[in-house]
C-alpha cells in the first residue's frame, strides 16, 4: 500500500492516444451522467483494470455518493466524506494505491460480499476543480495483468482526475447559468403576467375618476390592484398585498384577483367577495402565508359597500369639505381562518369631491437611511395638502414624496397606491 503523489515512469503511445481522446470528449460532453460513464470507462482502458467507479461529493449531506460503478450491479453507495477508501482519498487530496484492501482497515469488504466480487487492488484519485479542490473520487478496481498498480498508473489516473474534475466543474456551473437562465425568464413571465392583470385602461363611471399605481420590489412584486365595471355598472375596486416579495407572493395575489373578479359576476357584497376567496386560500397557503385585501363596490349615487380583510389604512373623505378619515377594519388577512369572524362594514359615501385612497404598506412603512418609516400621518397630511388635486397628481405627489424619504427610487417592499375621486 502507498500513499503520496504520482511520478510518471513510462506511457505508452495508445495510453497518450487514450488521454487525447478522452481530453476532446470531455470538452464538449454536456450531461453529466454519459459523461460519468464516459470517465469510469476510460480508466479501465488507460489503467488496464476490471472496473471503475466515481464518487461525487454531496455538499448538503457531505457524503460521497457513487454516480458510476461498472460491473457492480449494485444500487447507489453513499459513504460519508471522510470513511472507507474514497473517503480517504478525498480528503488528503491525494492518490491512494492500495495493494491489498483487505488488509487496509478502511476497506469496506460489503459491496463485495453483495455481487461475490473480490477486490485485489485499488488505486483512486481525487477528481478536483480548477482551484484544486476535490469535487469526488475516481477510483480503479484490479489490474487485469498480474502486476500490481504502479507510479506510471497512478499518473494515468492522477491526469484522468484532474481532467475529470475540471469537466465536473463546468457542468455544474453550465446548470448554474441555466438555471439562473430558466429562473429570470421565469421571472420575467411573471412579471409580464402581473402587469397584465393591472388596468390598461380605466373604467368609466360617470362623474368618478378611479386611478392607480404599483411599483414592486423585485421583479415581481406581492402587491396588485384592479378596477372593473361588475354586471350591473358598478365600479370595483381591489388592492391586495401578499406576505413577502417575488415570485411566490405574486402567484398568490394574483389567485386572490382572479377569483374576485370571478366571483363578483354572480356576487356584489365585497365581504361575500372575500370570504369566498378566503375560504379557497385559506386551503392552500403554507402557514405563516396570508393576503391582506381591500375590496370596494361604488354605486353611480356614490355609495360605498366596503370589506377590508386585515388592509388599512383605508382613507375617506365623504365631500370636499370634509377631513380625511381612516375606516377600520374589522377582518383578518386572508389565509388565517377558514372562516370570516368580523362583523359586516357600513356602507360608506363619496359625495361631491369625495376621495378614497387605499395604500400597501409598503408606501406607509417606507424607511429614510436611519430607518424611520413615512408612516401613515404623511400620508394622510399629504392628501390634505392635495385636496383639490386629481387623482392622477395625488398619486404622483404621494410617490415623489415617499421616493425623497427613502432617498432612491427602488422600495424595500412592493408599492401600491389607489384613488378614487368624485367629481364635483
Amino acid at each position: 500500500m502507498t500513499d503520496g503523489p504520482p511520478d510518471i515512469q513510462s506511457v505508452s503511445a495508445e495510453q497518450i492516444r487514450l488521454l487525447l481522446d478522452v481530453s476532446r470528449l470531455l470538452a464538449v460532453t454536456t450531461e453529466l451522467d454519459p459523461l460519468l460513464k464516459y470517465i469510469a470507462e476510460a480508466a479501465t482502458k488507460l489503467l488496464g483494470c476490471e472496473r471503475a467507479s466515481i464518487f461525487l461529493h454531496e455538499r448538503s449531506t457531505n457524503e460521497l455518493v457513487s454516480r458510476v460503478a461498472l460491473g457492480t450491479g449494485v444500487g447507489t453507495i453513499r459513504v460519508r466524506s471522510d470513511r472507507g477508501i474514497v473517503g480517504a482519498v478525498f480528503t488528503s487530496n491525494a492518490v491512494l494505491n492500495v495493494s491489498d484492501p483487505y488488509a487496509d482497515p478502511r476497506f469496506n469488504p460489503e459491496v463485495d460480499r453483495r455481487t461475490g466480487f473480490r477486490t485485489r487492488s485499488i488505486l483512486a484519485a481525487p477528481m478536483v476543480d480548477l482551484d484544486r479542490k476535490p469535487v469526488g473520487v475516481i477510483q480503479a478496481l484490479n489490474r487485469t495483468s498480474d502486476r500490481a498498480f504502479d507510479a506510471t498508473d497512478a499518473a494515468m489516473i492522477q491526469l484522468l482526475a484532474d481532467q475529470a474534475g475540471v469537466a465536473i466543474q463546468r457542468y455544474r456551473l453550465q446548470e448554474v447559468a441555466l438555471l439562473g437562465v430558466a429562473h429570470r425568464r421565469e421571472m420575467e413571465l411573471a412579471r409580464k403576467v402581473q402587469e397584465a392583470m393591472l388596468p390598461r385602461t380605466w373604467p368609466v363611471l360617470s362623474g368618478f375618476e378611479p386611478r392607480g399605481w404599483s411599483k414592486p420590489a423585485s421583479v415581481t412584486g406581492g402587491d396588485t390592484f384592479d378596477f372593473w365595471l361588475l354586471p350591473d355598472g358598478r365600479l370595483g375596486i381591489f388592492l391586495a398585498d401578499a406576505s413577502g416579495h417575488g415570485l411566490a407572493p405574486t402567484l398568490i395575489v394574483s389567485q386572490v384577483r382572479t377569483l374576485v373578479r370571478s366571483f363578483s359576476d354572480d356576487e356584489s357584497d365585497p365581504r361575500k367577495l372575500l370570504a369566498r376567496a378566503n375560504t379557497r386560500l385559506e386551503q392552500d397557503l403554507q402557514s405563516g402565508q396570508f393576503v391582506t385585501a381591500f375590496v370596494g363596490v361604488l354605486d353611480r349615487d356614490g355609495t360605498l359597500h366596503w370589506c377590508s380583510a386585515g388592509h388599512g389604512p383605508i382613507l375617506l373623505r365623504p365631500s370636499a369639505d370634509a377631513p380625511l378619515a381612516e375606516l377600520e377594519t374589522t377582518e383578518l388577512p386572508l389565509g388565517v381562518l377558514p372562516e370570516f369572524a368580523g362583523d359586516a362594514t357600513a356602507p360608506a359615501r363619496l359625495g361631491p369631491g369625495g376621495v378614497l385612497a387605499v395604500v400597501s404598506d409598503g408606501i406607509f412603512e417606507a424607511p429614510d437611511p436611519a430607518g424611520e418609516q413615512f408612516r401613515v400621518e404623511r400620508v394622510i397630511r399629504l392628501f390634505e395638502e392635495r385636496k383639490q388635486a386629481p387623482p392622477e397628481q395625488a398619486i404622483a405627489d404621494l410617490r415623489a414624496a415617499v421616493r425623497a424619504w427613502q432617498t432612491h427610487d427602488e422600495p424595500h417592499d412592493d408599492q401600491t397606491i389607489v384613488v378614487v375621486r368624485r367629481n364635483g
